[in-house]
């Protein structure tokens, strides 16, 4: 790999990322409620942890699986991997059981470096798929192989696969996108271009480093551009100001259902008392102005996902409230019908992307080439989103394909009906989903989370509904409860919502009427 590489607009600068060029004696990573690390002492534990890969024999193209939490050594394990071409899967750690052991056995053969809370679960797993073993992190190397014990080989090609990241899952079995290493650069890259990151920049995370927004979003792009990033275990809502407060945080991103629980938490003494200057905000609250001055700062948005990268996103500096952006550097975006002709601005349809410049796309499903072709036919790859795009380039997201409820004819945008009940002031969550319907079709149905103590009503609740949604929108099923099913990165499973179908629980308010 050449220590740079030039795209439109963009230049990876591979010596700043592994550490050649950063100010030694800077801090590179502060743990909350942990150690913190210069670039310097980074760099020599990185070292380190290659020597001890080394020792167990770990080459180049091995797959390493790692089920810990947000730790230093996570990190180190990440970036020894990243150095040495390992290839590393990223574990979400509510796996367990059957889910574990068809991941570990998809991906195989393989290591699992587990941390120490998670070695029971494991070592379960690896003792069960052929192929698979364990290496709990403070554990002696194993010996992967015989034969000599020679460092691994240092280097990596822009084509080279860096990882194995998992689908979330909330629709089936996660599978795997293989990441080449030019595509982490490209999406720590990109989220620069969003959040206009700078040496001088605390990016503050919560998000698990398994995932994405976590790993490069934050960690990636953090030693890409020289800030320091400062990581939590897990997300706390009662402790998330407070420490964007003590860390001194200038940017931060937030998703899944932060952002809701945030809004509708009571107001409390640190929410403003911060040096934010930016937070990418995914999804926002109904009300974007409202959020901005509670919390006193600027949000943005953007569009990625653990198949596509980051295609679009706001340029940093610019503002289109509501859109989740332009096509960023090095990408091509579209929007199609069903049978992939492109539609009229305005239109809704399936977003599509391509990339523009080499391995900056992801290189296929690992083992599943059906899959693979599917999801890239005629030439694009399709991200199961419908967008709209206006005259100016800007697109805007409207859901998930597969989620859209089909009422009476017509489609029905969860995320449409979701906002609509979160203008309620007691409502604290919300997630709309589709149940079978005695007319053939779906009917739309809801889970509401009501803020602690309070009295909510499903009757109110549907009448808000029908002052702000077409008849077709408005939700039949309510259902009032304590929590959503939710994945390790907040997002709401809503297959476990629609497994249950309507139960004795749920508030039926008939079928909607038809608007005069």
């Amino acid at each position: 790999m050449t220590d740079s590489w030039t795209g439109p607009g963009v230049v990876v600068r591979h010596g700043r990322l592994w550490g050649s060029a950063a100010d030694p004696a800077r801090v590179a990573l502060r743990f909350v409620d942990g150690p913190s690390l210069t670039h310097a002492q980074l760099w020599s534990a990185v070292a380190d942890r290659e020597d001890e890969f080394a020792a167990a024999r770990l080459h180049r193209g091995d797959v390493l699986c790692l089920l810990q939490e947000n730790t230093p050594d996570l990190v180190l394990d990440l970036l020894a991997s990243f150095r040495l071409g390992i290839v590393v899967v990223p574990l979400n750690t509510a796996l367990r059981g059957a889910s574990l052991e068809a991941v570990l056995h998809d991906v195989g053969p393989c290591l699992l470096r587990c941390g120490p809370a998670l070695v029971e679960v494991g070592l379960a797993a690896a003792d069960a798929v052929e192929g698979a073993g364990l290496w709990p992190v403070g554990a002696a190397a194993p010996r992967v192989r015989s034969g000599p014990r020679d460092r691994p080989i240092d280097g990596r090609a822009e084509s080279d696969v860096a990882a194995i990241m998992l689908t979330s899952g909330t629709t089936g079995l996660p599978k795997g996108v293989v990441w080449p290493h030019a595509m982490a650069l490209a999406f720590a890259e990109h989220t620069t271009w969003v959040m206009g990151y700078r040496e001088d920049d605390v990016i503050y995370t919560c998000l698990p480093l398994f995932h994405i927004n976590g790993l490069f979003c934050a960690l990636y792009a953090g030693l890409l551009t020289g800030a320091e990033v400062v990581i939590a275990r897990r997300f706390s809502a009662a402790t998330y100001w407070r420490d964007i407060a003590a860390t001194g945080a200038t940017v931060t991103n937030m998703m899944g259902s932060i952002p809701a629980i945030l809004w509708r938490g009571e107001p409390g003494a640190h929410e403003r008392k911060h040096r934010l200057r930016l937070g990418m905000v995914l999804p926002l609250p109904a009300d974007r102005a409202a959020f901005e001055e509670r919390f006193g700062f600027p949000t943005t948005e953007v569009y990625g996902s653990t198949d596509t990268g980051l295609p679009l996103g706001i340029p940093f500096g610019s503002s289109r409230p509501g859109s989740c952006g332009r096509p960023t550097p090095g990408w091509e975006c579209d929007v199609v019908d069903e049978d992939d002709h492109p539609v009229g601005d305005g239109v809704e349809g399936e977003l599509v992307v391509r990339p523009r410049r080499p391995h900056i796309g992801f290189a296929g499903y690992w083992r599943h080439p059906e899959a693979t072709v599917a999801a890239t036919r005629n030439l694009w790859l399709h991200t199961g989103d419908v967008v709209t795009r206006d005259a100016d380039g800007w697109f805007t997201y409207r859901g998930r394909r597969k989620e859209m409820i089909r009422v009476s004819g017509e489609n029905v945008a969860p995320l449409q009906v979701e906002a609509a009940l979160l203008r309620h002031p007691d409502v604290l969550e919300v997630a709309a989903y589709a149940v079978p319907s005695d007319l053939g079709e779906e009917s739309v149905a809801v889970a509401v989370v009501p803020r602690a103590g309070a009295d909510v009503h499903p009757a109110d609740l549907r009448a808000l509904a029908e002052r702000d949604l077409p008849y077709f929108a408005v939700p039949r099923f309510v259902l009032l409860t304590d929590e959503l099913p939710k994945t390790a990165t907040a997002k709401v499973v809503k297959a476990d919502l629609e497994a249950l179908g309507v139960t004795a629980e749920h508030w039926d308010g008939g079928r909607p009427r038809r608007q005069q």
